[in-house]
């Protein structure tokens, strides 16, 4: 009788082998997933959108290591997914404005300033002013 060592993998349908990630990244990705795609979604098509979340974290993923050494790892998560989604779309962003748009979209799908603030990593007040200030231009 041949007795192999199993192997410390398990096969899946794309790639042959399954990987183990980090827990807090699948902390994160179960937490930031929905809500990315949600964004992601008001501006692109479904199979467009699921492909620049998909990218946004395998470039986190990639990176996960130097990301964790950043002050502030959610807004790094924040902007790569941000320009992954406008790389995509076909609508223009005022230069400098970017993350301004990205304010006025969560708004209008909904998104609240706590949980914005917490998906992009931004401070609270900071959302609440431009919350303020993008959705609701002076005369």
């Amino acid at each position: 009788m041949n007795h192999q060592p199993k192997p410390t993998t398990t096969p899946t349908s794309t790639t042959g082998l399954a990987l183990t990630l980090p827990p807090a990244f699948e902390a994160f990705y179960l937490l930031h997933h929905p809500h990315y795609l949600t964004y992601a979604q008001a501006q692109l098509p479904p199979w467009l959108a699921h492909d620049a979340v998909r990218a946004a974290f395998g470039n986190l993923i990639l990176n996960w290591t130097t990301l964790l050494t950043t002050i502030n790892p959610a807004a790094h998560a924040w902007d790569h997914l941000s320009h992954e989604v406008r790389t995509r779309a076909l609508a223009t962003t005022t230069p400098g404005r970017a993350f301004e748009d990205d304010i006025r979209i969560l708004t209008e799908i909904g998104f609240t300033s706590e949980a914005t603030a917490t998906m992009t990593g931004r401070d609270l007040s900071k959302i609440r002013y431009l919350t303020r200030t993008t959705t609701h231009p002076a005369p």
